[in-house]
């Protein structure tokens, strides 16, 4: 028997020339990523919420002609090093996003990381019209996030960059 194609965790990082303390405001600030994103379209704290464990986040999703959206919940917030959420259900969820700032002398890795877990829409629903093309169905849709989480982290380190030189 083969491997099941979820739970699947990948990662991309960059070496921005900022301290995590200057990368910290981007990366716990769930609407910067929709600035670079070729998905999610928008993203913001619900109710007022800042940055910090139990806040919730709205996002807006849009890929070949669909849109959703989705509620999320902060589950670790460790300033300056790292800001994780999950998407849906706290307990079961669909996915598990985080930015992590490693320093590295006077300047830091953002590694970004996703986790899609088994058994939830949409992935599942694919998976079961077809369970023979499981792991391409899965590889599919991992190389789709990894070049907006490429994107993403790419336009922070240079948000930040920016502002440190001004």
């Amino acid at each position: 028997m083969s491997e099941p194609a979820l739970p699947v965790t990948r990662s991309v990082s960059i070496d921005v020339a900022a301290s995590p303390e200057q990368l910290w405001s981007y990366v716990s600030d769930p609407s910067i990523p929709a600035r670079f994103s070729s998905e999610l379209v928008e993203a913001k704290f619900v109710d007022g919420s800042t940055a910090a464990v139990g806040a919730v986040i709205e996002g807006r999703n849009a890929r070949s002609g669909f849109e959703w959206s989705t509620l999320s919940t902060v589950v670790m917030c460790d300033e300056p090093r790292l800001f994780r959420w999950v998407v849906g259900d706290a307990a079961e969820p669909t996915a598990t996003w985080s930015f992590e700032v490693i320093p590295d002398g006077h300047a830091a890795v953002l590694v970004h990381t996703v986790t899609l877990h088994a058994n939830k829409p949409p992935l599942s629903r694919a998976i079961e019209q077809d369970p023979d093309r499981a792991h391409d169905i899965v590889d599919a849709r991992i190389a789709e996030l990894l070049v907006s989480m490429e994107s993403t982290i790419a336009g922070i380190a240079a948000l930040a960059v920016e502002i440190r030189t001004d």
